[in-house]
């Protein structure tokens, strides 16, 4: 009995130490998903020339989840509500941002991106899509380096925190 209590210890521990690493990983693409994003919202807005609302629902549909979603849902509220653009992108930005592995400093930028919806002309806008562009790609490279660092770390601590916790109970 005592030896399925310290198993499931042992494999409790490295679980969470699999979901710490993991969580990197889902950070470093959800920032790349977000990045081509802004980029297939680059083209629709300056080559298309498609009101914002309809360039969100073009871009949502060709990327992968969560970025789909909140896409998304600032197309089809654009269309629905009265409300500002940048009062759109913050309202859903601040219910997605609980769903998803991004940082304060990464959910910030693409705060920072939506204060400038609508307020410029298409030039304008082009190059805010494109500083934020540059914002979340030296995010990303963050991102990868802590990868690197953290994830193997995480999920052997996860493991050696499990055991030492084991022999400390024993």
């Amino acid at each position: 009995m005592i030896w399925l209590g310290a198993s499931m210890i042992v494999f409790a521990s490295a679980l969470v130490g699999m979901e710490l690493a993991n969580r990197l990983d889902r950070r470093t693409n959800l920032l790349r998903h977000v990045k081509v994003a802004l980029e297939t919202f680059d083209t629709e807005v300056a080559f298309a020339m498609m009101p914002l609302s309809q360039a969100f629902g073009q871009v949502s549909k060709q990327l992968p989840s969560p970025v789909k979603e909140f896409f998304s849902k600032v197309a089809v509220k654009l269309t629905e509500d009265e409300a500002t653009a940048f009062e759109v992108w913050e309202e859903v930005l601040d219910s997605w941002k609980t769903n998803v592995d991004l940082e304060k400093k990464d959910i910030e930028i693409l705060r920072q991106f939506g204060q400038t919806l609508g307020k410029q002309d298409i030039h304008g806008q082009r190059k805010q899509i494109q500083l934020t562009q540059s914002y979340l790609k030296h995010m990303e490279d963050t991102a990868v380096d802590a990868q690197k660092k953290y994830r193997s770390m995480y999920r052997s601590l996860g493991l050696l925190g499990g055991l030492l916790l084991v022999i400390m109970l024993l």
